[in-house]
Protein backbone atom coordinates (compact mmCIF):
# COMPACT_ATOMS: atom_id res chain seq x y z
CA UNK A 1 0.00 0.00 0.00
CA UNK A 2 2.69 2.57 0.79
CA UNK A 3 4.73 1.85 -2.25
CA UNK A 4 1.60 2.63 -4.48
CA UNK A 5 1.43 5.65 -2.47
CA UNK A 6 4.48 6.67 -2.91
CA UNK A 7 4.30 6.20 -6.95
CA UNK A 8 1.06 8.26 -7.23
CA UNK A 9 2.58 11.05 -5.29
CA UNK A 10 5.52 11.08 -7.11
CA UNK A 11 3.37 11.19 -10.09
CA UNK A 12 1.63 14.20 -9.27
CA UNK A 13 4.10 15.96 -8.01
CA UNK A 14 6.05 15.40 -11.57
CA UNK A 15 3.02 17.15 -13.00
CA UNK A 16 2.95 20.11 -11.21
CA UNK A 17 2.51 23.57 -13.19
CA UNK A 18 4.74 25.02 -10.21
CA UNK A 19 7.66 22.38 -11.36
CA UNK A 20 7.45 23.13 -15.03
CA UNK A 21 7.33 27.08 -14.33
CA UNK A 22 10.16 27.06 -12.34
CA UNK A 23 8.56 28.41 -8.96
CA UNK A 24 10.28 26.80 -6.36
CA UNK A 25 8.02 28.23 -3.23
CA UNK A 26 5.24 26.79 -4.59
CA UNK A 27 6.54 23.44 -5.45
CA UNK A 28 8.34 23.17 -2.31
CA UNK A 29 5.33 23.69 -0.07
CA UNK A 30 3.01 21.16 -2.54
CA UNK A 31 5.98 18.62 -2.16
CA UNK A 32 6.53 18.39 1.91
CA UNK A 33 3.05 19.08 2.60
CA UNK A 34 2.44 15.69 -0.49
CA UNK A 35 5.93 13.72 0.80
CA UNK A 36 4.91 14.59 4.72
CA UNK A 37 1.58 12.87 4.13
CA UNK A 38 3.01 9.90 2.21
CA UNK A 39 5.49 9.24 4.63
CA UNK A 40 3.29 9.68 7.78
CA UNK A 41 6.65 12.13 9.27
CA UNK A 42 6.53 14.83 11.07
CA UNK A 43 8.96 17.36 9.31
CA UNK A 44 10.32 17.87 6.18
CA UNK A 45 12.44 20.52 4.89
CA UNK A 46 14.34 21.95 2.08
CA UNK A 47 17.84 23.63 2.14
CA UNK A 48 20.01 25.01 -0.39
CA UNK A 49 23.66 26.36 -0.55
CA UNK A 50 24.81 30.10 0.13
CA UNK A 51 26.24 31.38 -3.04
CA UNK A 52 29.65 30.90 -1.09
CA UNK A 53 28.74 27.36 -0.41
CA UNK A 54 29.54 28.07 3.34
CA UNK A 55 26.37 27.39 4.88
CA UNK A 56 22.84 25.55 3.98
CA UNK A 57 19.78 27.96 4.21
CA UNK A 58 16.79 26.65 4.48
CA UNK A 59 14.25 27.49 1.63
CA UNK A 60 11.25 25.76 3.72
CA UNK A 61 9.93 23.48 6.26
CA UNK A 62 6.56 22.06 6.90
CA UNK A 63 5.86 20.68 10.29
CA UNK A 64 2.31 18.53 10.29
CA UNK A 65 1.87 19.29 14.31
CA UNK A 66 1.88 23.00 13.35
CA UNK A 67 0.56 22.90 9.57
CA UNK A 68 2.86 25.69 9.08
CA UNK A 69 5.98 26.84 6.22
CA UNK A 70 8.78 28.30 7.76
CA UNK A 71 12.23 29.36 6.14
CA UNK A 72 15.22 31.69 7.03
CA UNK A 73 17.22 29.22 8.86
CA UNK A 74 20.94 28.18 8.48
CA UNK A 75 23.55 25.78 9.16
CA UNK A 76 26.80 27.35 8.78
CA UNK A 77 29.82 25.28 7.88
CA UNK A 78 32.19 26.24 10.03
CA UNK A 79 30.01 25.21 12.46
CA UNK A 80 29.02 21.53 11.68
CA UNK A 81 32.02 20.64 9.43
CA UNK A 82 31.78 16.80 10.10
CA UNK A 83 28.10 17.06 8.82
CA UNK A 84 28.68 19.15 5.69
CA UNK A 85 31.61 16.37 4.80
CA UNK A 86 29.30 13.72 5.74
CA UNK A 87 26.76 15.14 3.51
CA UNK A 88 29.11 16.02 0.41
CA UNK A 89 30.09 12.44 0.40
CA UNK A 90 26.68 10.60 0.51
CA UNK A 91 23.97 9.93 -1.80
CA UNK A 92 21.85 9.12 1.50
CA UNK A 93 22.19 9.55 5.28
CA UNK A 94 19.81 7.52 7.18
CA UNK A 95 19.36 8.10 10.77
CA UNK A 96 17.07 5.67 12.49
CA UNK A 97 18.04 6.71 16.20
CA UNK A 98 19.43 10.20 14.92
CA UNK A 99 20.78 11.03 18.62
CA UNK A 100 22.82 7.97 18.68
CA UNK A 101 24.67 8.74 15.53
CA UNK A 102 28.28 10.06 15.27
CA UNK A 103 27.51 12.06 11.99
CA UNK A 104 24.56 13.95 13.88
CA UNK A 105 26.37 14.50 17.44
CA UNK A 106 27.12 18.71 15.87
CA UNK A 107 23.55 18.70 15.65
CA UNK A 108 22.24 17.14 19.04
CA UNK A 109 22.10 20.46 21.45
CA UNK A 110 21.04 22.87 18.48
CA UNK A 111 18.91 21.31 15.85
CA UNK A 112 17.83 17.95 17.35
CA UNK A 113 16.75 18.41 21.11
CA UNK A 114 15.17 21.51 20.11
CA UNK A 115 13.00 20.11 17.65
CA UNK A 116 12.56 16.60 19.26
CA UNK A 117 13.87 14.55 16.33
CA UNK A 118 14.21 11.30 17.08
CA UNK A 119 15.24 9.53 14.05
CA UNK A 120 15.63 11.47 10.00
CA UNK A 121 16.55 10.83 6.53
CA UNK A 122 19.06 13.20 4.90
CA UNK A 123 19.22 13.02 0.90
CA UNK A 124 21.50 15.60 -0.93
CA UNK A 125 20.54 17.62 -3.36
CA UNK A 126 22.79 17.22 -6.76
CA UNK A 127 22.64 19.38 -9.64
CA UNK A 128 25.58 18.62 -13.01
CA UNK A 129 27.64 16.19 -10.37
CA UNK A 130 27.63 19.01 -7.76
CA UNK A 131 25.94 18.85 -4.33
CA UNK A 132 23.59 22.13 -4.46
CA UNK A 133 21.50 21.34 -1.04
CA UNK A 134 19.92 18.70 1.10
CA UNK A 135 16.23 17.77 1.92
CA UNK A 136 15.46 16.33 5.27
CA UNK A 137 12.39 13.76 6.69
CA UNK A 138 12.11 14.06 10.79
CA UNK A 139 10.34 12.23 12.77
CA UNK A 140 9.84 13.79 16.50
CA UNK A 141 9.02 12.37 20.04
CA UNK A 142 9.53 8.62 18.97
CA UNK A 143 11.96 7.00 16.69
CA UNK A 144 11.22 5.07 13.50
CA UNK A 145 13.19 2.84 10.85
CA UNK A 146 13.07 4.23 7.84
CA UNK A 147 12.42 1.23 5.69
CA UNK A 148 14.37 0.25 1.68
CA UNK A 149 11.20 1.62 0.08
CA UNK A 150 10.99 4.65 1.81
CA UNK A 151 14.43 5.71 1.32
CA UNK A 152 13.79 4.81 -2.21
CA UNK A 153 11.43 7.79 -2.00
CA UNK A 154 12.81 10.14 -0.66
CA UNK A 155 15.70 9.84 -3.28
CA UNK A 156 13.10 10.26 -6.16
CA UNK A 157 11.68 13.16 -4.08
CA UNK A 158 15.24 14.92 -3.89
CA UNK A 159 15.29 14.01 -7.86
CA UNK A 160 12.77 16.08 -7.71
CA UNK A 161 13.64 18.97 -6.16
CA UNK A 162 16.52 19.23 -7.84
CA UNK A 163 14.73 19.28 -11.18
CA UNK A 164 12.39 22.23 -9.99
CA UNK A 165 15.65 24.19 -8.82
CA UNK A 166 17.68 23.66 -12.08
CA UNK A 167 14.43 24.61 -13.58
CA UNK A 168 14.24 27.84 -11.79
CA UNK A 169 17.83 28.48 -13.03
CA UNK A 170 17.31 28.38 -16.48
CA UNK A 171 14.31 30.03 -15.96
CA UNK A 172 16.40 33.40 -14.84
CA UNK A 173 18.67 32.55 -17.34
CA UNK A 174 16.58 32.79 -19.68
CA UNK A 175 14.79 35.77 -18.57
CA UNK A 176 18.14 37.53 -17.87
CA UNK A 177 18.91 36.89 -22.06
CA UNK A 178 16.03 38.49 -23.01
CA UNK A 179 16.21 40.98 -21.14
CA UNK A 180 19.84 41.87 -22.40
CA UNK A 181 18.78 41.05 -26.36
CA UNK A 182 16.19 43.50 -25.51
CA UNK A 183 18.68 46.07 -24.60
CA UNK A 184 20.70 44.84 -27.62
CA UNK A 185 17.66 46.04 -29.90
CA UNK A 186 17.14 48.95 -28.45
CA UNK A 187 20.82 50.16 -28.64
CA UNK A 188 21.04 49.37 -31.96
CA UNK A 189 17.39 51.06 -33.02
CA UNK A 190 18.97 54.22 -30.89
CA UNK A 191 22.31 53.85 -33.11
CA UNK A 192 20.69 53.70 -36.55
CA UNK A 193 18.48 56.35 -35.84
CA UNK A 194 21.42 58.68 -34.50
CA UNK A 195 23.49 57.76 -37.81
CA UNK A 196 19.97 58.87 -39.87
CA UNK A 197 19.61 61.80 -38.45
CA UNK A 198 23.48 62.89 -38.78
CA UNK A 199 23.33 61.85 -42.31
CA UNK A 200 20.51 63.98 -42.71
CA UNK A 201 22.28 67.17 -41.63
CA UNK A 202 25.19 66.54 -43.71
CA UNK A 203 22.40 66.05 -46.60
CA UNK A 204 20.92 69.86 -45.75
CA UNK A 205 24.61 70.96 -44.90
CA UNK A 206 25.49 69.73 -48.81
CA UNK A 207 22.35 71.42 -50.20
CA UNK A 208 23.62 75.03 -48.53
CA UNK A 209 26.60 74.57 -50.00
CA UNK A 210 25.51 73.86 -53.61
CA UNK A 211 23.43 77.45 -53.60
CA UNK A 212 26.96 78.87 -53.37
CA UNK A 213 28.29 77.78 -56.66
CA UNK A 214 28.18 79.32 -59.73
CA UNK A 215 28.08 77.26 -62.54
CA UNK A 216 26.79 74.37 -63.26
CA UNK A 217 29.75 71.91 -63.74
CA UNK A 218 30.21 72.69 -59.65
CA UNK A 219 26.59 72.17 -59.09
CA UNK A 220 26.53 68.86 -60.67
CA UNK A 221 29.18 67.75 -58.89
CA UNK A 222 27.34 68.54 -55.03
CA UNK A 223 24.16 66.70 -56.86
CA UNK A 224 26.95 63.65 -57.17
CA UNK A 225 28.06 63.38 -53.80
CA UNK A 226 24.54 64.17 -51.87
CA UNK A 227 23.35 61.41 -53.72
CA UNK A 228 26.31 59.31 -52.40
CA UNK A 229 25.47 60.09 -49.21
CA UNK A 230 21.51 60.04 -49.84
CA UNK A 231 22.31 56.23 -50.79
CA UNK A 232 23.76 55.27 -47.73
CA UNK A 233 20.86 57.35 -45.71
CA UNK A 234 18.63 55.17 -47.25
CA UNK A 235 20.67 52.16 -45.82
CA UNK A 236 20.05 53.73 -42.66
CA UNK A 237 16.36 54.71 -43.11
CA UNK A 238 15.83 50.98 -44.35
CA UNK A 239 17.44 49.86 -40.94
CA UNK A 240 15.34 51.80 -39.12
CA UNK A 241 12.27 50.41 -40.45
CA UNK A 242 12.77 47.09 -41.11
CA UNK A 243 12.20 44.62 -38.32
CA UNK A 244 15.65 43.08 -38.79
CA UNK A 245 18.24 45.30 -37.06
CA UNK A 246 21.32 44.44 -39.49
CA UNK A 247 19.41 43.99 -42.58
CA UNK A 248 17.81 45.98 -45.06
CA UNK A 249 15.25 44.73 -47.95
CA UNK A 250 16.88 45.58 -51.04
CA UNK A 251 13.50 45.80 -53.16
CA UNK A 252 12.43 48.79 -51.11
CA UNK A 253 15.73 49.82 -50.93
CA UNK A 254 16.61 50.32 -54.51
CA UNK A 255 13.20 51.87 -55.11
CA UNK A 256 13.49 54.60 -52.62
CA UNK A 257 16.92 55.18 -54.28
CA UNK A 258 16.28 55.50 -58.36
CA UNK A 259 13.24 57.91 -56.74
CA UNK A 260 15.83 60.08 -55.65
CA UNK A 261 17.87 59.83 -58.36
CA UNK A 262 15.28 60.78 -61.20
CA UNK A 263 13.95 63.23 -58.97
CA UNK A 264 17.31 64.97 -59.14
CA UNK A 265 18.30 64.34 -62.70
CA UNK A 266 15.17 63.44 -64.67
CA UNK A 267 13.95 67.25 -64.37
CA UNK A 268 11.03 67.66 -66.25
CA UNK A 269 11.50 64.50 -68.39
CA UNK A 270 9.00 61.54 -68.46
CA UNK A 271 11.13 57.96 -67.56
CA UNK A 272 9.75 54.87 -67.96
CA UNK A 273 11.13 52.50 -65.30
CA UNK A 274 10.31 48.65 -65.33
CA UNK A 275 11.56 46.71 -62.36
CA UNK A 276 12.78 43.10 -61.88
CA UNK A 277 13.23 42.67 -58.19
CA UNK A 278 13.26 39.55 -55.70
CA UNK A 279 13.07 40.77 -51.58
CA UNK A 280 16.18 39.86 -51.18
CA UNK A 281 17.48 40.87 -47.09
CA UNK A 282 20.82 41.64 -47.38
CA UNK A 283 23.22 42.44 -44.23
CA UNK A 284 24.39 46.35 -43.64
CA UNK A 285 28.15 45.44 -44.81
CA UNK A 286 26.79 44.31 -47.95
CA UNK A 287 24.01 46.94 -48.64
CA UNK A 288 26.53 50.30 -48.39
CA UNK A 289 28.67 49.06 -51.55
CA UNK A 290 25.44 47.99 -53.34
CA UNK A 291 23.80 51.17 -52.51
CA UNK A 292 27.40 52.84 -53.66
CA UNK A 293 27.55 50.80 -56.81
CA UNK A 294 23.58 51.26 -57.59
CA UNK A 295 24.19 55.12 -57.31
CA UNK A 296 27.33 54.79 -59.85
CA UNK A 297 25.39 52.70 -62.20
CA UNK A 298 21.89 54.84 -62.68
CA UNK A 299 23.62 57.84 -62.16
CA UNK A 300 25.36 57.19 -65.26
CA UNK A 301 22.62 56.45 -67.12
CA UNK A 302 20.97 59.84 -66.15
CA UNK A 303 24.02 61.49 -67.55
CA UNK A 304 25.00 59.57 -70.61
CA UNK A 305 21.96 57.31 -71.71
CA UNK A 306 19.36 60.30 -71.71
CA UNK A 307 20.19 62.78 -73.40
CA UNK A 308 18.37 65.14 -74.57
CA UNK A 309 17.83 63.56 -78.04
CA UNK A 310 16.94 59.88 -76.72
CA UNK A 311 12.97 61.34 -76.40
CA UNK A 312 11.89 58.19 -74.70
CA UNK A 313 14.27 57.53 -71.98
CA UNK A 314 13.57 53.84 -70.49
CA UNK A 315 15.46 52.54 -67.46
CA UNK A 316 15.22 48.25 -66.33
CA UNK A 317 16.24 48.01 -62.63
CA UNK A 318 17.32 43.91 -61.73
CA UNK A 319 18.18 42.70 -58.82
CA UNK A 320 18.05 38.73 -58.18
Amino acid sequence: MDLVKFIETIEKLSKSKSLRSGDVDSFLKELLLSTTSALNCSRANVWKFNENRDALECLSSYSIDTDSFESGYSLKKKEYPNYFKFLMKNELIVSNKALDEKINIELIDTYLLPNKIRSMIDVPLRSEGAMIGVICFEQVINEREWKPEEQKFTQSIAQLVSLALETKKKRQYREELESIVKQKDLLLSEVNHRVKNNISIILSLINLQKHKVKDEFHELLFDEIRNKVFSISAVQEQLHLSEHLDKINTEQYLRELVSNLNNSFARDRALTISWDLKPLLIDITQAIPLGLIANELITNSFKYAFIPDNLTPFLHISCT
